[in-house]
């Protein structure tokens, strides 16, 4: 196993049980206050889609911090390369955000299926087929990549710079969030929306941007020197 694959598998085992975690909390518990709110009323919003919608992509902002916030040191100590490190990073959280974004979309299917399907749902809300499943994976797929390399670079800033150095590198870090939630979001009730340009037009900008913040992710980590831990 080359260095890289080590770092990949090392953060899946150590992010699984969080993964099951966030994977089941969504799943009970925004099913259960389903039956609750439908129970006594039937709103015309999907609320499996903005809670997990947004769930996902903020737990992979705090993932991408914890990258080097948490795990650079032992990494490098246990002789992994800076390279090696960011790349199987990286691997890691790509896999993550493919994982998550592909559960959101499953999920308005399942709460879809639940509220009754065409006939029982009202109007208004984001009705579910395997081509809106397919749009929904188009469009919340980049806001997560977004979200974890701009937490990465966030991350990586403060790390090597400190407090003010970190902030002046906060702004380009939050460059691939912005780009992806400006033109790729949510509407009132929870179907995905491309805002001011065409669908291939936003996806571009949103990827090209979360490039830039990889890349700068990497020009933050590469020659940083690394902290030693805190005295107990």
């Amino acid at each position: 196993m080359n260095a890289r694959s080590l770092v990949l598998s090392s953060f899946l085992r150590m992010y699984r049980p969080q993964m099951l975690w966030l994977a089941g909390f969504l799943i009970v518990g925004v099913g259960l206050a389903d039956a609750v709110v439908v129970r006594f009323a039937d709103p015309p919003f999907s609320l499996w889609m903005f809670v997990a919608g947004s769930a996902v992509k903020y737990w992979l902002g705090v993932v991408g911090v914890t990258l080097v916030a948490v795990h650079l040191r032992q990494f490098v100590a246990a002789g992994i390369t800076r390279r090696d490190f960011i790349v199987g990073g990286l691997l890691f959280g790509v896999l993550l955000a493919v994982a998550f974004a592909l559960l959101v979309p499953v999920g308005h299917g399942f709460e879809y299926a639940l509220r009754g399907g065409a006939d029982g749902v009202p109007a208004g809300y984001p009705h579910w087929s395997p081509s809106v499943a397919v749009s929904e994976f188009g469009h919340v797929l980049p806001s997560c990549l977004a979200y974890l390399v701009t937490g990465a670079a966030a991350g990586a800033g403060f790390y090597r710079f400190g407090a003010w150095g970190g902030l002046a590198l906060l702004v380009p870090a939050l460059v691939p969030v912005a780009a992806a939630e400006g033109l790729l979001g949510l509407g009132d009730n929870g179907e995905v929306l491309t805002r001011l340009v065409p669908y291939g037009v936003a996806l571009a900008v949103s990827l090209l941007a979360t490039v830039l913040g990889a890349v700068l992710y990497h020009r933050e980590l590469r020659h940083t020197a690394i902290r030693s831990a805190p005295m107990g």
